[in-house]
């Protein structure tokens, strides 16, 4: 029990040295905790690239384990933005990227819910079937940024863009849009330039749209 709580605590702070300590005194990285978590988890939720590498040698099927929640490290990862974790734990495992949690939702919807848009593209060309995908609340990754948009705007419509990019139909990203209209001023534009809308499409969207008339040109060849 000592050597697990250690690990978990060197993977907390990202303390190197203790962990290769600790892997080398027989502490395992597959051993979870009261609430499912792995070193990996820890390491995958605080940022730590390095002791995640080194948790990943011995063990690299827990790329793909699970916390209570439903939660492989990929989904901690991507929830804090951390890139190149990410990376680390695609290649171990590309299957991560589909996983879902017990709310339904892949790798791809935490990235979108912290409006990290380079986690987001991450996903996107890792798992692109999921880029309009439910979860148990019925929302894509698309209605997590625009519903929650921590952060600036720029953020938010840059992550926005990623998706749209990726849409598989019209209606349904223009649906969503639609919904948080407050926050969707400059994407119909990138919308109409992705996908052709129909005359109805196209009056359903709300004056003033900046770039509307830009996209039309684009929408027309």
């Amino acid at each position: 029990m000592e050597l697990a709580a250690g690990l978990d605590e060197a993977a907390r702070l990202g303390d190197e040295e203790a962990v290769r300590h600790l892997l080398a005194a027989g502490a395992r990285s597959d051993q979870a905790d009261a609430d499912g978590w792995l070193p990996m988890h820890v390491a995958s939720s605080c940022g730590h690239e390095t002791v995640l590498r080194l948790l990943l040698e011995p063990a690299p099927d827990t790329a793909l384990a699970v916390d209570f929640s439903g939660w492989t490290p990929l989904h901690r990862a991507a929830n804090c933005g951390s890139i190149e974790e990410m990376k680390l734990l695609l290649s171990a495992a590309p299957a991560a990227a589909s996983m879902l949690n017990k709310s339904k939702e892949a790798p791809i919807h935490r990235a979108a819910y912290s409006s990290n848009a380079a986690a987001v593209q991450l996903l996107l060309e890792a798992a692109p079937e999921l880029a309009f995908a439910l979860d148990n609340e019925g929302c894509t990754p698309l209605h997590l940024v625009l519903r929650y948009s921590h952060d600036t705007a720029e953020q938010v419509a840059e992550t926005a863009r990623c998706l749209l990019r990726a849409a598989p139909a019209v209606q349904t990203a223009l649906g969503i849009l639609l919904q948080y209209s407050q926050h969707s001023a400059t994407l119909y534009a990138d919308l109409m330039a992705r996908l052709s809308l129909s005359q109805e499409q196209r009056h359903s969207i709300p004056a003033p749209c900046p770039d509307l008339a830009q996209a039309l040109p684009a929408v027309l060849e």
